[in-house]
């Protein structure tokens, strides 16, 4: 079955909640409750070996998928500022570019200068001096924003446009 990247992403999530919910069931299903000298023991109608067939097959769903997804990653690529660069690589700037706002917007709120508090009444007056332009980096960090925002519709766009393929998706759908 062909899914878009953009559908990998909750598959891959549908995948380790079923991963989750199999091992559950398998710590449920794993021992049974008797009186010693009771009835017979009823066993669950699972056993222990087939649950654990049964996550393995999953655990493979689930690897073959991240490796699809990070294979296709890798190897699609998107045009960016004059530059083909793979999803992967878009992913990780459009972190940086929102890294480097979230700090430039954080300094844009400094004061120029401002007295620096002193816990000793003693000695000279101190200031801290701001060696930039607040409003300039308020300015630098909503351009980054925005350079960040649409590097990250553009690697959605892309996402929904790239295909895989993932034989056991009905399993999961």
């Amino acid at each position: 079955m062909n899914i878009t990247l953009a559908e990998a992403l909750p598959l891959k999530k549908q995948i380790s909640k079923s991963l989750q919910d199999k091992m559950r069931e398998r710590n449920n299903n794993a021992f049974v409750e008797f009186e010693k000298d009771g009835d017979t023991v009823e066993n669950p109608a699972k056993s222990f070996k087939d649950l654990t067939a049964e996550l393995e097959e999953i655990r493979l769903d689930y690897r073959k998928m991240d490796f699809l997804m990070d294979q296709a990653n890798i190897n699609c690529k998107l045009d960016w500022e004059g530059q083909s660069i793979s999803i992967k690589e878009a992913i990780e700037f459009s972190k940086q570019i929102r890294g480097e706002a979230s700090q430039l917007k954080s300094l844009s709120y400094s004061k120029p200068m401002e007295k620096v508090a002193s816990y000793h009444r003693e000695g000279p007056v101190t200031y801290k001096k701001a060696l930039f332009k607040p409003e300039e980096l308020a300015d630098e960090a909503l351009r980054l924003e925005k350079k960040a925002n649409r590097l990250s519709m553009l690697i959605e766009k892309t996402n929904h446009l790239h295909e895989i393929t993932f034989v056991e998706a009905d399993k999961y759908l």
